[in-house]
């Protein structure tokens, strides 16, 4: 989500991502990238330094693109990727981060809503095709947005 906070009113475009965040550990062993504890195994294959496909089993292969440019010439893996995921025959948008002390992170977003905010007093009202998606009073603690919204539900967001 992308706003300005201020204690002035504050306007703009707001867009949501809701969706799975997984974490894992990685190890990359010739064509073989292993997710664990226990996630599975992929045969990499590469088009060049910025476009890999990524296959399980022999299932489909995902392909994805660099976003930027790489980071580590002796481990091109390192860096984000983006591509498409096949989920009960939808497709959805999966981004890979793979840094150099083999941690990942896979985000994969459901749906992109994009919508108008306004911050007036503290206060942030998101519409999303004309209808109230989130509302509350927010805080930023540690890049955390925090909108404490109505009977007593709170929601958190994190920029990726």
């Amino acid at each position: 989500m992308r706003c300005t906070i201020s204690r002035q009113m504050e306007h703009g475009t707001v867009h949501f991502s809701p969706g799975a965040i997984v974490r894992a550990h990685y190890r990359m062993e010739g064509d073989r990238l292993t997710l664990y504890p226990d996630g599975p195994v992929y045969s990499v294959s590469w088009n060049g330094e910025d476009h890999m496909a990524l296959k399980v089993d022999e299932k489909g292969s995902e392909a994805y693109t660099r976003l930027g440019t790489q980071k580590d010439p002796r481990n091109k893996l390192v860096g984000e990727w983006t591509g498409n995921r096949d989920m009960d025959g939808k497709k959805v948008l999966a981004h890979w981060i793979f840094d150099g002390n083999s941690t990942a992170v896979l985000m994969i977003r459901f749906l992109t809503q994009s919508g108008r905010f306004t911050v007036r007093s503290g206060r942030l009202i998101a519409t999303f095709a004309g209808q109230v998606g989130l509302d509350g009073l927010i805080s930023f603690v540690d890049n955390i947005l925090t909108i404490d919204r109505s009977r007593g539900r709170v929601t958190k967001l994190s920029r990726y």
